[in-house]
């Protein structure tokens, strides 16, 4: 479907509030179909779901639905542009139809200007029976199953539920059905859900289903040791508890052929580009894409090194960049900023438990370690909100 017009990261957030994503383009007959479909909607400039960081005159770019660096391009002559300020370092993409063919991509600072914009789902089966259907998979909230009166109850009482209904309690497989849950639950008054996991060691758990558990989205505050997982709604993240606490929850039931139901693999993005540094801990020389972790220049090592750093941190597509700063023991202040020298968060001495969720889906950390020799340093995990 075709969206409003605003700069790229609220269009992009317009689509991820219905539990989509800006469109991802695999092949020249996608771009073609993109094109044909841009026009009849009367979408003549429009952004697609491609996402680019430059550093150093190099840049690379990721498809926004975390199946990791696009492989297929239309690129216009002299795109994707090549960044060269330290402190300017994420390009959107967009494309335009003509009047007979789809023309080049182009890439722009996607928040200097408006275009329209074209939402993706994945492919699913139709089923009039199904309210939520996404990914071949429809999703039942415990509070609408109809005749079942105990909405909220025990993980075992939970599962047998679903089970009445030929479903397990829900699996997570990616951040796009992870935000497709939450937007389920977008108004509804129901805070946290439990999900269809259990501990079979501590902090390590297994999807109900037989699933393989290739995602994860935990708070990485979370310290509680439990044999359940639960979801708050609103943020996404997922917690321990024990599996006896009262929760409400969401069975999930297969419709169609599970091999048409394609899972993605986020762990393609998890990773530092380009990375030329002696340790990783991304200061200077790299983008921290999320989920990824940023720590100070030689962390873990005594004394800390005096170096003067800058983390660019990112997510893609429509999602956040958020920055938790699980250990802190630093002499100097930290900053972090959104556009140079302008802090819009500041740090000192001892602490944990604090954490930054940008408006967009950049931010940068600077720090000076001249005060830190005898110190920790400090660890930052960086997720996608």
């Amino acid at each position: 479907m075709a969206v409003g017009q605003g700069p790229h990261d609220f269009i992009a957030q317009e689509c991820k509030s219905i539990g989509a994503r800006l469109v991802t383009i695999k092949n020249q007959e996608d771009n073609d179909a993109i094109s044909d479909f841009a026009k009849k909607s009367d979408c003549y400039t429009y952004w697609i779901g491609v996402s680019c960081f430059s550093l150093n005159g190099n840049t690379t770019c990721y498809n926004d639905d975390y199946s990791g660096p696009i492989i297929y391009n239309n690129w216009a002559p002299n795109h994707p542009r090549k960044l060269t300020d330290k402190y300017k370092f994420s390009l959107s993409v967009y494309a335009e139809s003509g009047w007979n063919f789809a023309l080049p991509w182009k890439t722009v600072d996607g928040s200097s200007i408006a275009y329209q914009g074209i939402c993706e789902v994945p492919t699913t089966f139709a089923d009039p029976s199904c309210k939520y259907n996404y990914n071949g998979y429809c999703y039942i909230p415990s509070h609408e199953i109809p005749g079942v009166t105990t909405n909220s109850t025990t993980y075992p009482k939970a599962q047998a539920i679903c089970r009445s209904l030929n479903a397990n309690m829900v699996s997570i497989h990616s951040k796009l059905e992870n935000d497709y849950i939450k937007s389920i639950y977008k108004d509804s008054g129901v805070s946290q859900i439990t999900l269809g996991a259990q501990a079979f060691q501590p902090h390590v758990f297994n999807w109900v289903d037989g699933s393989s558990f290739d995602y994860s989205y935990r708070d990485p505050f979370d310290t509680f040791t439990g044999n359940c997982l639960q979801m708050y709604t609103i943020r996404g993240l997922w917690e321990e508890i024990n599996c006896q606490v009262f929760n409400y929850f969401l069975c999930q039931k297969k419709i169609g052929d599970k091999s048409e139901n394609v899972r993605l693999d986020e762990s393609k993005t998890n990773l530092v580009v380009p990375s030329d540094l002696s340790d990783s801990s991304g200061c200077n020389n790299a983008i921290v894409l999320a989920p990824g972790t940023v720590t100070s220049f030689g962390y873990g090592t005594s004394p800390l090194p005096v170096v003067d750093c800058l983390w660019r941190v990112a997510a893609l597509g429509g999602d956040q960049v958020s920055i938790y700063f699980t250990e802190m023991e630093i002499g100097d202040w930290l900053f972090v900023e959104l556009k140079p020298n302008v802090p819009v968060r500041r740090y000192n001495g001892t602490m944990t438990g604090f954490h930054y969720v940008a408006p967009g889906s950049t931010a940068m950390i600077v720090h000076s370690s001249d005060s830190d020799a005898n110190m920790k340093g400090f660890k930052g995990v960086i997720m996608p909100y």
